[in-house]
Parts: structure tokens; sequence; C-alpha cells
């Protein structure tokens, strides 16, 4: 079998795909999504991915799940921003699937940059000449990858590379770093802050609170009066240079930041999930590069390159390399 299914599990949407294994690596045969608030546990899942790519799960080589939000065992997990449970364990030989394994979602985002999706990706800050993780050689230096997205919630991760007979080898690592406080500076961020709690009734706000959908909505609020629902408030306050994108931007710039520092990934920091992939203006305005650059006295920040994914399919790749790795089989780069 060089069959892989992948599940993209998100608070909002929930992607299903189907990869080839090849001779030239992973390859791409078939995407669907359905709404998240549709299923109800985990059979309901692997139902819907039979269902949406018309193949039994019982013709793949392996199945990988990722998951917004925290992860058992490998095979239970919970999403942080909608109440679906997953467990795997039970529903397994329902379906005639051999092998599985859950991960938190952004495991999977940072193996996307071990895919073609890294070598895709859109250079925005830092070093430009440090290549993408697929292209690194054991004789380079050894540092981190970090991945960080801002969608429904705010996603983590990073790779640790390792030494293996002579070989580099990625080891992925989950986080909740979206749950840490967010750092707000001066008088009209603290009157935001404050505007910010009352509205999501949250006495600490965290980054998943402050860059995601809803802290986009909250802060368009503060700044226009305006009270929209987060697409809308996307749409009408990040189409343009207006204080909205502005501030946005810096707050973004400013959690890319303290991930950086926290991981020290001179291999790269690579940034997805649905506000930076639908809103490029965001990641591109100076406001961005302004609250990345918060801390020039430490030297860490400088080397670290900034970079951006461009196929709004990276969590399946993933997913994907990791499920021929647990399949045993070749991802190529």
């Amino acid at each position: 079998m060089n069959m892989l299914a992948t599940i993209d599990l998100g608070g909002t949407h929930c992607r299903f795909a189907r990869f080839a294994v090849t001779a030239r690596g992973l390859a791409l045969e078939a995407v669907e999504t359905c709404p998240t608030a549709r299923l109800q546990d985990g059979s309901a899942v692997l139902a819907q991915w039979e269902s949406c790519l018309h193949t039994p799960l019982s013709q793949v080589a392996a199945l990988v799940m990722g998951v917004a939000g925290p992860v058992q065992d490998g095979l239970r997990a919970r999403l942080s921003n909608a109440p679906l449970r997953i467990d795997l364990n039970a529903v397994m030989p329902q379906f005639g699937l051999r092998r599985a394994r859950v991960v938190n979602d952004f495991v999977c985002e940072a193996c996307a940059c071990l895919t073609p999706v890294g070598e895709m990706s859109r250079h925005l800050l830092g070093p430009a000449d440090i290549p993408c993780p697929s292209h690194r050689s054991p004789e380079e230096a050894l540092a981190p990858v970090a991945v960080l997205g801002a969608g429904t919630g705010l996603g983590s991760g990073w790779l640790v590379p390792q030494m293996d007979n002579g070989l580099l080898r990625w080891s992925p690592l989950p986080s909740e770093a979206g749950h840490q406080a967010f750092a707000f500076l001066g008088r009209e961020e603290e009157e935001f802050a404050a505007f910010a709690r009352e509205r999501l009734e949250r006495p600490l706000l965290r980054p998943d609170d402050v860059v995601t959908g809803r802290g986009l909505a909250v802060l368009h609020q503060f700044l226009t009066g305006r009270e929209l629902t987060p697409a809308a408030a996307a749409a009408e306050g990040l189409a343009e240079d207006q204080p909205t994108l502005r501030w946005y931007a810096r707050f973004l710039g400013r959690t890319c930041a303290h991930w950086g520092v926290s991981t020290l990934c001179y291999s790269g920091l690579f940034l997805t999930g649905g506000m930076v992939l639908r809103n490029p203006a965001v990641t591109e305005h100076p406001a961005f590069a302004e609250g990345f650059f918060m801390a020039p006295e430490l030297g860490v920040l400088e080397r670290i390159p900034v970079r951006r994914y461009t196929d709004t399919h990276s969590g399946l790749w993933g997913a994907a390399w990791l499920g021929a790795g647990l399949a045993g089989l070749p991802a190529g780069r």
C-alpha cells in the first residue's frame, strides 16, 4: 500500500486529503472540506473521510489526524475551540484501519516545511540565504524550526534537529504557546486590553485572544466602534492601510518574536493559518516587522528567517509526511 489518509481538524473547518507515496515523494491526490460542526465524534470524522474521498480506510497504509487542541496517547484529543472529542482506540477496527496517529495540528504544520510546502514559502524577514529545512545537510549548523499560525485559534509547534548515524532527522514537538499571557505596551494598548478583557470576559488575555479572528473583531470594534464578525472585520479592517491593520500586524509580529525567542528557531519561523494566508497584507506591512524586532539588543531575532506558507493545505502535507514515517514509506525530501 502506498496510499495515505490525512485529516486537518480545526475549530471551524475539517479538511480531508488522500496522498500517494511515489518514487518522487508525496503526491496530493484529492482534498475535501466540511464544517467541523457537522462532526460528532471520531467515528463520524473517519466516516466523513471515506465519504468525501470515496475510498475505504482499509486501503490506506496509515492515517494521521492533526487536531487543533491537546492530544493524549497519540489516539485521543479534544478541540480547544469546539466541543468535539476524538478517540480512535475503539473505532480503528470498525474501519479496518491498520495504523493511525493523532497529533496536535501544529505538529503537522511544523512538518510541512519538510515537504514542497516549505520550498514554496515566501521569505519575509531575517536572513534570506538560509535553506529550507528539507534542503539542510548534516554539515550545516543545527537549529530548531518553529511554526506559528493564527486562525480560529493560535497554534504553534516546532521541530528539533537530531543526528542519527550521520543522518539529519527532525523531531516534531507540540506547543500551547498561544495560551501564554500577551504583553501589551503603552497607554493605548492597555486601554485596548481593558476593552478586550471586558468583551471576551477574560481576566488574562493570551495571544489566542488577540491575534485570532475573534481578537481581530474586538480590535476592530475598539478602533472603529463597529461590532462585526471576524470575517467581516478582516474584510473591512485588513483591506488597506488603516489602524486595524497596523495594530493587528504589530501584535502578530510581537507574538512571532516571543515564539522566536522561546525556540531560537534559527532554521526558520514559518507562518500559517487563515488570518495570515487570507490576508497577506498583514505580514507585508511595516508594523509586522516593527512588532517582530522588539528586542534588538538580544541579537536573536535578526538571525531568524521568517517565512510565510503559501499553500493552504500545509497541515495536510505535514500529516502526510508523518504518515509516511508511520507506515515506513519514503516521503522524499
